[in-house]
Formats: C-alpha cells, structure tokens, sequence
C-alpha cells in the first residue's frame, strides 16, 4: 500500500460528493481567496515560466504542465525524444537559444518499450559524445523497466472502472518515488511518459484523455517538472505531410488531449538521400532550407501551440547512423529560417515550393517549345530533299496543325541559326513567300 491508500495498479477515488457540513468550511477557504493583488505578485509576473528549454519568454515544455508531442508510427518519435533528454542532461542548447538548467536528469516512463530497447537508444546517443560527456548522460538519462514483476500494474496510469476511466494508484507511486530525485544533486528537469495509448486502458476519446492528461499534470505540478506525453497523429493527416499543412487536429483521438495540454508539437520526417520524398514535396524543400547539403535524414519538431510562452522555433535534428541504430542531434539552422515562428518558416516553404513550380512550368514550356522547334527543323529537312519549297503552310501540314502553327518555331529556328529564311515565288501564290531551309543541305532543292 502506498500513501493514501492506493495500491500500485489499483483505481484511484474521486471524491465529487461534498458531506453538508463540509460546505461552511469550504466556504470560509474560499471567501479568504478573495484578496487585492500584492505588489510582489505582480512583481513576480514579470518572470517568465520556467521551460525545460528557455530563453526569456520563449520555452519548450512548460514546468509543472503536460506538453503533447506526437508523431506518424514508426517516424521516430523515441529516437529524438531521448536526443532531446541528452540535450538537457548535457545543458545543449536547442534552436540556438533555448538553454536548459544545469545538472538535469531525465526520466522517461514508457509503458511501450523495455528497457533493452533504451538501451539501444542510449547507446546510440552516446556513440556520438565524448566520455566524460557519455559517463554524465549514463548516469541522469534513466528509464525504470517497467517489466520487472514488481511494476506489472505500474504501466497503466487510467483503468476503467463501470465503464469510467479514473486514474490508478500509480500516479501517486509516481509522485512518491521520483519526488526524492527533484530534490537531489541533479534534479529532475524532464518526465517523458510513452505512449498515450499504452498508458491508458481507456479508449482515446475526450473523457479518457481528460482522465489522462490531469493525472499527468498532477505528477507535473507535484514534481514542479515538465512532462512530456508521446502519441500518434491520425491516418487522415498523413494526406497533409506533402504540404506540411499540420496541426493540433491532427493528434489522434478527442480533442481533450489537446485542450488540457499547455504546449503541442509535432514531429515530421523531411527525409534523406537516400529515402526522399519528391522534388516539389514540401518536407524536401523544408529540408533542404533547414540542412542544405546534408544527405541524412532530417526530422523536424513543430511546435503548433503554447499557453504558457512565446512558442519556439522549429529545431531541426540529424540521425547518425550508430553500430546500435541511428541517433538524433539537433542542428542550428541556417540565420534565414533560425529565430522565426513555425508559421514564418510556412510562409517561406510556400514561397519556395511557389517558385519551384514557376520553375518547373518554365522548363515544361521551354522543352515543349524545344521540341516543336526541333519537329519543324526535321520537317522543313525533308521538304527540301524531296525539292519541295518549305513554306510555313507546308510546314504546319506536315506537322498535322492549322496553317499558321509553325510560323513562331519558323522564326525561332531563323533565329537560332538552324534555318534560313528567304522570300521567294511559290507557285499558286501570289507575290514574295518566306520559304525556310536547313543552311548548307546537300541535295537540297534551292
């Protein structure tokens, strides 16, 4: 049994029934609340919430509130999310000013993977460190096994009980056994939970998510850290990655998920050299705005909302192919998009996407008229080995199209030097007509 009388697993009570001669109690507590402003309240909120990653009032992850983060399946959602639990266990900054508190330690609570699967992707990260570095992230990176016989319940943070989802004893097991780490030499800075799904027997609607996200944003406010929930984006939003038309509708399930949480992102894969996405898709160009010339796979994170600072910046990662798998590490951006909001870059995407295309039409048009140039040059050949006068009528027969058709290729082959041009005495006609010929053609009837 732990503190008030849950046991690990078991279905929390919700007291909604307040006993009559609770009320007079209730009411004198609420009646003290209604006081003037202090001057050091005001004072203090000129301080800008604290973030895991900050910079004045910008922030990534709000301390003592729940943060969506969520991702298509098997687009690497756990990869970056332990290169983001490096950066801070490291004091890396992410997206050149969002700077972490010193000496963090992270914890990641995944009711998906084992911690064999961690182990891979710590592993990997580390590859990529130096050892003193690698010893400080072995060390503050830790992730409880969830598969020890002692935590068979522990994975699950809502159960439904007659048809009700109400949070389990394992919120407060939670709070319990991380609060001595808030409080140690290297304080818990981050609490990453994995998966919305796993951790929930509920379905993923609007009254099991609420269940959900305000357990984790007791564990949040209890601990005073930030917490990080994973989940997955819908099918129907796949359709809009092309154009990278993303936003918080987009996370699966009801909209509870998202209305509860203070901060929202999105991870996409903008793809690599070797596994690209088409030429005029929108994550190519993003891709090549953010990390131009780099052939590895580059994932974006999109924060879409905040309620509790200024939004930051997208912030680009690279994977780093590792002997335990592929690694995350973020990149600075290029100054061009580096500082600017999601819906600036957007902006920027559309405007190159917009060119690209004007670019591509022009080398439609330029190959279409190249190719008819060439066909009327061909024709005008063989008139004039059959000793005929290549006329622009002629020409246009012979390329099955109305009588003045060829005439603007005519010109353009003139022009280009592929033809000569003279005015002559065509039979049936009267006057001079422009007759064309290939200069210096043998056998050509002149």
């Amino acid at each position: 049994m732990l503190a008030g009388g849950y046991s690990i697993g078991s279905p929390a009570t919700i007291d909604v029934y307040q006993p009559r001669e609770a009320a007079p109690a209730l009411a004198d507590t609420l009646r003290a609340q209604l006081k003037p402003w202090s001057q050091e309240e005001l004072d203090a909120a000129l301080e800008p919430w604290p973030h895991a990653f900050q910079e004045r009032h910008t922030g990534l992850f709000p301390a003592g509130e729940v943060s969506i983060l969520a991702a298509a399946g098997r687009e690497g959602k756990t990869t970056v999310k332990i290169g983001i639990a490096v950066a801070m266990v490291m004091q890396h900054t992410l997206a050149g000013g969002l700077i972490s508190q010193p000496d963090r330690s992270v914890v990641v609570y995944s009711a998906e993977d084992d911690r064999a699967q961690y182990a891979r992707k710590v592993a990997a990260q580390l590859a990529c460190l130096g050892a003193q570095d690698a010893s400080c992230v072995r060390e503050r990176l830790l992730v409880p096994n969830l598969d020890d016989p002692g935590l068979a319940s522990a994975k699950t943070l809502v159960r439904v009980l007659d048809g009700q989802p109400l949070p389990t004893g394992t919120v407060e097991a939670i709070i319990e056994g991380l609060h001595p780490l808030t409080e140690s030499a290297t304080p818990l800075g981050l609490l990453i939970f994995e998966t919305a799904s796993t951790l929930s027997d509920a379905e993923e609607s609007n009254p099991g998510f609420r269940v959900l996200v305000l357990a984790l944003k007791r564990i949040a406010r209890e601990l005073k850290v930030p917490v990080v929930l994973s989940h997955h984006v819908s099918q129907a939003s796949l359709a809009n990655l092309s154009d990278l038309n993303v936003s918080t509708t987009d996370i699966r399930g009801g909209t509870a998920l998202v209305n509860n949480a203070r901060q929202t992102g999105l991870l996409v894969n903008l793809g690599s050299d070797e596994d690209p996405f088409p030429e005029g898709d929108a994550r190519t160009v993003l891709r090549e705005m953010a990390a131009p010339g780099r052939p590895e796979r580059i994932t974006a994170l999109i924060s879409l909302d905040s309620s509790k600072g200024i939004t930051p910046p997208p912030i680009f990662f690279r994977w780093v192919t590792t002997d335990w798998g592929p690694a995350a590490v973020e990149i600075n951006a290029p100054a061009g998009i580096a500082e600017r909001s999601w819906r600036k870059v957007l902006e920027m995407v559309r405007a190159r996407r917009a060119g690209i295309r004007s670019e591509v039409k022009d080398e439609a048009k330029r190959a279409a008229a190249d190719a008819c140039l060439q066909e009327v040059v061909q024709i005008v050949h063989d008139l004039q080995v059959q000793g005929e006068l290549p006329t622009c009528r002629k020409v246009s027969t012979g390329a099955g199209k109305g009588a003045d058709w060829a005439k603007p290729h005519l010109s353009q082959a003139v022009k280009s030097g592929r033809l000569v041009m003279s005015f002559e005495k065509v039979p049936r006609t009267q006057g001079q007509t422009a007759v064309y010929r290939v200069p210096h053609l043998s056998g050509a009837g002149q």
